[in-house]
């Protein structure tokens, strides 16, 4: 979905209110599918078809029952969802999807915009237009590398905005459900301009949504979807099909899919359909590459938990008890922290060797790239987390003057590995 294709969030007070703000979508009077985003959706309901008739035919092993049943309802879920957003009858003629593609006014971003550019420079905002306003953040965990880059760039653009640092609420939801709708709780009463929402449980996004709807503060998210929120970060099914393409060049080198005893997806169901997709689609393009009836018996679905290294780690030693004998795997999971303690069951099993093992992940943030460089993970998926506050500021001091912003902001994306570290990360040779 292009940002043409998005609805415009906006203070105008026409379109679907929720209170302070509103959301504007662009008309679309036949309900056609956009031009731009036919294939996006094609890609995505084929894949999460795929992912659904997957799940009910085959063991997830490694996983307990209700941790299978996490899984499926998750996948099912993306299938409901995707499902949903192609109910719409298609286009006739490409004359048809034209017209009905009403891209966002000229210059309707341009606020956004014109932030963004200084941000991107790391230059003073134009007219300091954060003074006298206030942000609330909510980190997924701090002390894991990757939330505290988004910490720290969220800090310096917001001085670059002109906040003042009193004006900035910081909490740490410690990858913790309870802990990050308490802490919302504890936003709320600060009654932010708005709130940038770091959280990993798609339910209590949910709960934070209606809460802070009430309240008339907008919210932006990151990463996992918060209902009528804009969203910050990656495209999960892109990223995820890179991955597997980066995945199969290896498997190439290898020798070929014949060699390759199992593929196992470390994943995170309790983030929701979408995060279902950082996995799905590395899936996919193993599919897409050898043919889903030859992908399908050797890989493995398992609830790597809510991202951290312990619960992975616990659950690759479940998987690994499944598969006695394999000895050529290649291996995904949704970032960095959960394939340390992925990795660790391994070694700990006395499994591991880096030369048979095809291990790519999600995030290259420090830790990812440590990884790397340690000779442990092939490739890493950047999605420049020291970085995301050049989006994140500039569209939350727009919203704070009753501008648009998009829908979807994605962060540009980089297959990192030991060739081109130092391209991108050159302080991690120097350690």
């Amino acid at each position: 979905m292009s940002i043409n294709d998005c609805p415009l969030i906006n203070h105008s007070g026409k379109g679907v209110s929720t209170g302070k703000f509103s959301f504007l979508f662009l008309k679309n009077t036949n309900n056609q599918i956009p031009k731009g985003g036919i294939m996006k959706k094609a890609i995505i309901i084929i894949a999460t078809v795929i992912t659904v008739l997957l799940v009910a035919s085959i063991t997830l092993s490694g996983c307990t029952a209700d941790q299978q049943s996490a899984v499926q309802a998750a996948v099912e879920s993306a299938l409901e969802s995707a499902a949903a957003e192609t109910t719409a009858a298609p286009a006739t003629t490409a004359a048809a999807v034209e017209a009905e593609t009403t891209a966002a006014p000229a210059g309707a971003y341009d606020y956004y915009e014109l932030l963004r550019a200084s941000a991107m420079k790391n230059e003073a905002y134009p007219d300091a237009p954060a003074a006298g306003q206030t942000l609330a953040f909510t980190n997924i965990m701090g002390g894991i590398s990757f939330c505290d880059a988004v910490w720290k760039n969220i800090q310096d653009q917001w001085a670059l905005a002109g906040g003042d640092p009193a004006s900035l609420y910081y909490a740490d939801n410690q990858y913790d459900a309870t802990i990050g709708l308490k802490n919302a709780d504890i936003m709320l009463a600060k009654n932010p301009d708005v709130l940038i929402n770091f959280q990993f449980d798609a339910k209590v996004n949910s709960i934070i949504s209606i809460k802070f709807g009430q309240a008339n503060i907008p919210i932006i998210a990151v990463d996992v979807p918060t209902p009528n929120a804009p969203f910050m970060g990656v495209n999960n099914f892109k990223v995820a099909y890179l991955a597997g393409e980066e995945a199969i060049k290896n498997v190439e080198a290898m020798g070929g899919i014949d060699k390759i005893d199992n593929i196992i997806l470390m994943q995170m169901p309790a983030a929701g359909e979408v995060l279902m997709l950082r996995s799905e689609g590395f899936y996919q393009a193993f599919a897409d590459k050898y043919g889903a009836e030859v992908i399908d018996p050797k890989t493995i679905r398992a609830d790597g938990g809510a991202g951290e290294a312990e619960q992975a780690s616990k659950a690759m030693t479940d998987v690994l008890a499944t598969i006695p004998d394999a000895e050529n795997v290649v291996l995904t999971s949704v970032n960095a922290q959960t394939m340390s303690g992925i990795i660790a069951a391994v070694q700990t099993a006395g499994r591991w060797d880096p030369e048979k093992w095809i291990v790519i992940t999600q995030g290259a943030d420090e830790t990812g790239n440590q990884q790397i460089v340690d000779g442990l993970v092939r490739a890493s998926i950047a999605y420049f987390p020291e970085r995301y506050g050049e989006y994140l500021v500039p569209a939350s001091v727009a919203l704070m003057k009753g501008e648009a912003v998009p829908a979807f902001m994605y962060v540009e994306n980089e297959v990192i590995t030991m060739d081109n570290m130092k391209d991108f990360y050159p302080e991690m040779l120097n350690k």
